[in-house]
């Protein structure tokens, strides 16, 4: 029975591991000579150097961005705490004693020379720093080159009888591999790959072959669906006479049809995936329908130079109990809005016409009752008593009317 390749690599790696150590081990013994005290003085160094390009960014900026006082504190307060050179210290504090004048409003140019002065003098102490210990470093980094050099030399005389067998056994499957997968990659699932080999390299093939089949079968089934149902949804939506915009959880706009895109003057190519609370900062309508503080009243807007009325529907959609996002309908009402007026209006012009005989009938009931008219049996005075109570109904039905047609 064949080995396996995990068994084949195996046995090189086995053989090649031992070398390997071997060249490990010296490197590891030189490179422990970098101590990491050095290594920590060499990111001291360089962290000065940055926070001295910084400080002289900023107090060349001061004038411009008074931002930049606070940035100079900031680099020199952790320039305060990096201080690693001979002489640094002096520097650092002088820079400190320039700098606090400078806060305390003394703006003299001689302070401001002498704070470049410092920096230029922190910098150049932590650069020549940084050029000794790189030298060191340099010194010891050639002497492990040498040796490692030697040891990798032999190691790779010793691997070379190995690397020779395995390129053509190892790169043709992988070649048809990544060729295949390139395929797949251009929506090409009719691709397969057929290698002979009886190991892995033969299961992952087989694999891939599957994927394909699979790939392609759901590219002719689901996702044709999927994208009818889409287009399909999308056209019931254009041809709603509400206006309609959906979004996700995010606030995110998801889609928006022909009549919202007519109502709020907007295009969906512009504004599908993005953020609507940004969009309505330039679009009126948008920001109020969002604020969802008109829910109980309907929304007058001037369409084609017309006055309409509009009612806002806030649905939210919902996934397994998890807010996914929302839809947003603004339904056209006008001619509704236009029925309640005119009903309006003729509750006024009925109230207001039943005002004026009502008002005749009482004075002239006021009149009768009165005695320079002629007097009255208790007959006429019952009659007449009768007639000023249902006036006075009416007048009160006619006064409530008046009232609704004013709520």
């Amino acid at each position: 029975m064949a080995k396996s390749i995990k068994s084949k690599v195996a046995i090189a790696i086995g053989v090649l591991f031992a070398l390997l150590l071997a060249v490990s081990v010296v490197a590891i013994v030189f490179i422990n000579l970098l101590s990491s005290k050095t290594e920590k003085l060499l990111a001291a160094n360089y962290n000065t150097i940055r926070y001295c390009s910084e400080m002289s960014n900023a107090i060349n900026d001061l004038g411009a961005n008074p931002a930049a006082l606070d940035k100079f504190e900031a680099n020199l307060k952790l320039q305060e705490n990096n201080i690693t050179e001979a002489g640094e210290k002096n520097a650092t504090q002088q820079l400190r004693s320039y700098f606090d004048k400078i806060k305390n409003g003394i703006h003299d140019p001689e302070i401001f020379r002498n704070i470049n002065k410092e920096i230029y003098t922190i910098y150049n102490l932590n650069q020549d720093a940084l050029e000794r210990k790189n030298a060191n470093a340099l010194n010891t980094a050639a002497t492990a080159k040498l040796w490692i050099t030697i040891l990798t030399s032999i190691l790779v005389l010793i691997s070379f009888s190995f690397v020779v067998n395995f390129p053509g056994y190892i790169a043709n499957p992988i070649r048809l591999l990544t060729e295949g997968i390139k395929e797949i990659a251009q929506r090409n699932y009719e691709k397969r790959i057929f290698i002979d080999n009886k190991d892995e390299f033969g299961e992952m093939a087989n694999a891939f072959n599957q994927m394909a089949r699979q790939l392609y079968e759901y590219e002719h089934s689901n996702i044709s669906k999927i994208l009818f149902e889409k287009k399909r949804v999308e056209t019931i939506i254009n041809q709603m006479e509400d206006a309609v915009i959906g979004l996700d959880a995010s606030n995110m706009v998801l889609f928006i049809n022909h009549k919202a895109e007519v109502l709020f003057n907007l295009k969906a190519a512009d504004i599908i995936g993005k953020y609507a609370p940004d969009i309505a900062l330039y679009n009126d309508l948008l920001r109020i329908v969002l604020q969802k503080d008109n829910k109980q009243q309907a929304l007058k807007i001037i369409v084609d130079r017309k006055e309409s009325y509009f009612s806002v529907d806030y649905r939210i959609v919902k996934n397994e109990g998890a807010n996914i996002g929302e839809v947003l309908t603004l339904k056209d009402i006008t001619s509704f809005k236009e029925i309640d007026n005119s009903k309006t209006n003729l509750l006024a012009t009925i109230s207001y016409e039943l005002k004026t005989p009502i008002s005749s009938i009482k004075t002239s009931i006021k009149t009768l009752n009165e005695e320079k008219t002629g007097a009255l049996n208790n007959e006429q005075k019952n009659l007449l008593n009768n007639i000023e109570e249902n006036a006075g109904r009416l007048m009160h039905i006619a006064s409530e009317l008046l009232n609704m047609t004013q709520k």
